[in-house]
């Protein structure tokens, strides 16, 4: 999983974990800022009768010869009384109480204030229905859940843009540094600008990493392409000379034998050394990608080759290349040669009676091209599959004239091209490759 993606989903969570914590919280919390605003409306309105009483005098509320007033609204939410009462103890309490209206019992939080007007005490209350006051808590819980939710939102997008703007030097890092990884020669050594000292710094130890690779990477190819232009000559001198002794008639037939199983130690040599050679040359880019090469002529091309083998060992090929691809500059004898490689191998580890396949079909995700060669043969172990390319290195084959080398000669063509090359292969039943050729316009 991505860093990036990891970070969102912890975002998220932590996200989705306050605001669960806050639904829970939130109720009593809500209830207790309801009831204080109900008491403070109920202040506010105490403040402005006292008001009118100062200004206009009880006469407003209580009329000559009565000792009582009380008003309640419409729907019974809210209700104002004003009682003449004997002296006593002042009274200036809020709190919750039940009040009979009309054969109906209602609970109404009611402020209760006793105070003198003249020669006369009277007791004021004010009072509003509890579920008015439902009604304001749950208004309270909604307004403060859509704010929740809209502050999550809004902190969620701005952690992930500056999460993002944070990495944006990383993701440049790996981008750049892991291009051309096959291939130590293509290596940029640009540095990355980033204001994060950690990410300077791990770019500076991957540079020096790289620079390390690189140089190692070019002494072994100097030192592959010396030795077997060294080895050539002296091998070359050998072949002259068992040539000549198998052209005396004098020669006993023991040592014949033994001149022909030198000549065919002299062949392998000279055959290892010159795929070295190819290897070597590969890797420095010295071969020329000039040509424009039709995927259907190649395949047909290299079926053709071999069609001689496949009758000695009566196995079938089919070939099909539909629609046909044009693979734009690339080197011909290369891709000869990385196509053919694999055939052979499917020829050599097939079973009698077998069948190949090299079929040709767009790539499943559009752009591109896939070769596919596929055989029916014995199949590849799959603890051998991460080795299978390494230089020399021949599997569980007992064959004595494979060398280990043609799939790592196939391996470093696709890298050459950028041709993803793929296998997949199942022991008893056969062995695919895939050859993944890239759109290019």
């Amino acid at each position: 999983m991505k860093l990036s993606t990891q970070f969102s989903l912890f975002n998220a969570l932590s996200r989705v974990a306050i605001l669960l914590l806050l639904v829970g919280v939130l109720p009593p919390v809500m209830s207790r800022l309801a009831l204080l605003a109900t008491d403070q409306r109920l202040e506010q309105k105490k403040e402005k009768v006292l008001r009118l009483i100062r200004r206009n005098g009880i006469s407003d509320f209580i009329e000559s010869g009565q000792s009582s007033y009380g008003s309640y609204n419409l729907l019974k939410e809210e209700f104002i009384s004003l009682e003449a009462i004997v002296p006593g103890p002042r009274i200036d309490v809020i709190d919750d109480s039940k009040r009979a209206v009309e054969d109906e019992i209602v609970e109404y939080r009611v402020l209760s204030y006793s105070f003198a007007q003249g020669r006369q005490n009277y007791l004021l209350e004010i009072g509003r229905s509890t579920g008015s006051i439902g009604e304001t808590e749950r208004n309270f819980r909604r307004y403060a859940l859509y704010i929740l939710l809209v502050a999550a939102a809004l902190t969620t997008l701005a952690d992930l843009a500056f999460f993002r703007y944070l990495l944006a030097p990383f993701y440049t890092i790996i981008r750049q540094r892991l291009r051309n990884s096959h291939y130590p020669p293509a290596f940029d050594f640009e540095p990355i600008a980033t204001s994060t000292a950690d990410f300077r710094y791990l770019d500076q130890s991957l540079r020096e990493m790289m620079a390390t690779i690189q140089a190692s990477f070019s002494k072994e190819r100097k030192f592959i392409a010396d030795a077997s232009h060294e080895l050539l000559t002296p091998l070359a001198a050998l072949q002259y000379r068992f040539d000549n002794m198998l052209a005396d008639e004098g020669l006993s037939d023991e040592n014949l034998v033994r001149v022909v199983e030198s000549q065919r130690t002299v062949y392998r040599l000279r055959t290892i050394i010159k795929s070295l050679l190819m290897i070597s040359k590969i890797e420095n880019d010295q071969f020329a990608r000039t040509d424009t090469v039709s995927l259907a002529e190649l395949a047909a091309e290299v079926c053709e080759e071999v069609r001689d083998r496949l009758e000695v060992l009566q196995l079938t090929l089919t070939c099909i290349v539909e629609p046909d691809f044009t693979v734009p500059h690339c080197n011909r004898g290369l891709l000869f040669t990385l196509v053919f490689n694999l055939v052979s191998n499917a020829i050599k580890y097939n079973r009698e009676g077998g069948l190949i396949y090299v079929l040709g079909r767009p790539a499943p995700m559009g752009g591109g091209h896939v070769l596919e060669v596929r055989d029916t043969g014995h199949g590849i172990a799959k603890e051998q599959l991460p080795r299978l390319f390494h230089r020399f290195d021949k599997g569980a084959t007992a064959d004595p004239d494979s060398y280990g080398l043609g799939l790592s000669i196939a391996r470093t063509i696709a890298d050459l091209h950028g041709i993803e090359i793929d296998v997949n292969s199942i022991e008893g039943l056969g062995t695919s490759f895939l050859l993944t050729f890239p759109e290019r316009k």
